[in-house]
C-alpha cells in the first residue's frame, strides 16, 4: 500500500527542520522528541522529511535541503512510500479501536530487537501519541527509558489532548505553531482556494486545519456547497439527523460548534452572565456524554430546544 502520509515539497516549518537537521549532523539529535502541536498543521509530514533526510544521506539522491525536498528517485522515498524501509517503524491507533494498543508496541520492541544489515539509525514514528492507552504506554516508556545505539524516537502530539506526564518527561519536546498566512495556506490547499468564499462563521483564527478538512467530508457525504454553508445551515442539518453519535463529525465537533454559536449570537452582549452560564453547562455536560457515555442525542435536543431556537 502507497503511503500518501507526506508531501514532496516542505511548504511549512522550514526553520524547524533546518534546527532537526543541524542537531542530527552534530550528534546532538535527541534520542527521543515529541512533536506537539494542533492537529492537521503538518507534523506527520514534517517528520517524514526529517525520516527521508536521515535515512537518504548516503544516497547520490539524497534530501535537498536546499529546496527543502524529498527527492523521487531516491531508495528511501520509494521504501517508505510503501512503508517497507528496514530502518523506520511506524505506529498509528488502530482503525477499528482508535487507539494503540499493547501489541503495537510489541511488535516495535521486536523491531527495536532485530538485527540492522546497514549502518543507518533505526526511527520509530509514534503517531497521536495521546492515543496511547494504559498499558501501551507504559509498556512505551521501557522501551523511551533504554539508551538504544542508534535509534530515534519521534512521537506526535495533538497539544489540544492530554498525554501522560511519563511519557513527556522521557522526550525533550518542541512546539509546532503555524502563522496565520500559513495557516489560511493549508487550509486553501484542504479547499481547494475557497477559504476566501466560506461563511464568516468559520473564519476563526481559533479553528485548525483538520476541522476543515472534517467539514468539506461532512458536506460532501451530505450534499452541502461549503462556500453556501453557515452555522445555521449546518445545524440545520444536524438536527435533521438521526442515530448522531455515529456521525463522527457531528459527535467530536459538536461542542465547537456550540462555541461558535455563541460567539456569533452573544458576541455583543459578552459580558452577559447567561452566555458564559450556558457556555459552562454546555461544555462539561459535553464532558459527561463522552466520559460517561451517555445519551449523545438527548444533548443535542437539549441545546436545540433551550439555545438555538431562542437565538
Amino acid at each position: 500500500m502507497i503511503n500518501k502520509s507526506f508531501n514532496i515539497e516542505l511548504l511549512n516549518f522550514r526553520h524547524e527542520l533546518d534546527f532537526f537537521t543541524n542537531l542530527y549532523l552534530k550528534n546532538k539529535l535527541p534520542q527521543t522528541i515529541l512533536l506537539a502541536g494542533e492537529k492537521g498543521i503538518g507534523k506527520l509530514n514534517f517528520s517524514y522529511h526529517l525520516v527521508n533526510f536521515i535515512l537518504s544521506q548516503n544516497e547520490e539522491d539524497k534530501y535537498d535541503l536546499k529546496l527543502y525536498r524529498i527527492n523521487q528517485n531516491n531508495k528511501t522515498f520509494n521504501l517508505l512510500s510503501q512503508n517497507i524501509h528496514p530502518n523506520f517503524h511506524i505506529i498509528s491507533p488502530n482503525e477499528n479501536k482508535n487507539n494503540i494498543d499493547l501489541n503495537q508496541i510489541k511488535k516495535m520492541q521486536n523491531y527495536l530487537n532485530m538485527s540492522s544489515f546497514n549502518n543507518l539509525p533505526k526511527i520509530v514514528l509514534l503517531n497521536e501519541s495521546e492515543n496511547l492507552n494504559l498499558s501501551s504506554a507504559n509498556s512505551l516508556l521501557k522501551s523511551l527509558e533504554e539508551k538504544y545505539e542508534n535509534v530515534f524516537f519521534i512521537l506526535i502530539h495533538d497539544i489540544k489532548k492530554n498525554l501522560l506526564s511519563t511519557i513527556k518527561s522521557r522526550c525533550v519536546q518542541f512546539k509546532f505553531i503555524l502563522k496565520e498566512n500559513e495557516k489560511i495556506k493549508k487550509i486553501n490547499e484542504i479547499l481547494n482556494n475557497q477559504y476566501d468564499k466560506l461563511s464568516l462563521d468559520f473564519k476563526n483564527k481559533y479553528l485548525s486545519p483538520i476541522f476543515y478538512n472534517d467539514l468539506l467530508d461532512y458536506c460532501k457525504k451530505n450534499d452541502l456547497e461549503i462556500d453556501k454553508v453557515d452555522l445555521n445551515a449546518l445545524f440545520s442539518n444536524i438536527f435533521s439527523k438521526q442515530n448522531l453519535r455515529k456521525d463522527e463529525f457531528v459527535f467530536n465537533y459538536f461542542i465547537l460548534l456550540i462555541q461558535l454559536f455563541m460567539h456569533k449570537y452573544f458576541q455583543n452582549n459578552s459580558n452577559n452572565p447567561k452566555y458564559f452560564s450556558l457556555l459552562n453547562y454546555f461544555t462539561q455536560r459535553y464532558a459527561d456524554v463522552v466520559k460517561y457515555n451517555l445519551d449523545f442525542e438527548s444533548y443535542v435536543l437539549e441545546f436545540k430546544y433551550s439555545v438555538y431556537n431562542e437565538k
